[in-house]
C-alpha cells in the first residue's frame, strides 16, 4: 500500500522535476507534512504567471492542458497515469518546504502549525 499513499507525491516530483511551481494542498500536503493518511488525489495551487511552467511540465508527463483550460475552471480537474490532479489558480497560500525521497517540494503550512 505505500506505493499508493505516496502516487500524489511522485507527481509532484515529477512536476518539479520539469520545472512547475506550485504549492501542495489538501490531503497530499497532510500526509507529507505528518506522514499519515492515504491522499486519492494531489491538490496543487498555482501562481497565474506559473501556469505556463505548469503547463509545460504537465505535458512533459503525458497531461495535455493548456493556461486557457486551467484558468477557467476552480479547481481544474486533471486526470494523470499517477491519479487525479485538482489544480486551483490562485495566490500560493503560506507553505513551507519538506522533503521527500530527496526531492524538494512546497507545501501547506497549516494553520496549527502557524502558531
Amino acid at each position: 500500500m505505500p506505493y499508493l499513499r505516496d502516487r500524489p507525491a511522485r507527481l509532484a516530483v515529477e512536476l518539479v522535476r520539469h520545472g512547475a511551481r506550485f504549492v501542495i494542498v489538501g490531503g497530499t500536503a497532510h500526509r507529507l507534512l505528518t506522514g499519515q493518511g492515504t491522499p486519492r488525489d494531489l491538490d496543487v495551487v498555482v501562481d497565474t504567471p506559473d501556469l505556463p511552467r505548469f503547463v509545460a511540465a504537465l505535458a512533459m508527463v503525458g497531461v495535455h492542458s493548456s493556461v486557457a483550460v486551467l484558468s477557467r475552471a476552480a479547481p481544474s480537474h486533471v486526470d494523470t497515469s499517477w491519479g487525479p490532479l485538482d489544480v486551483f489558480v490562485g495566490t500560493r497560500p503560506s507553505c513551507r518546504d519538506v522533503l521527500f525521497k530527496e526531492s524538494r517540494l512546497v507545501v501547506v503550512l497549516p494553520a496549527s502549525a502557524a502558531a
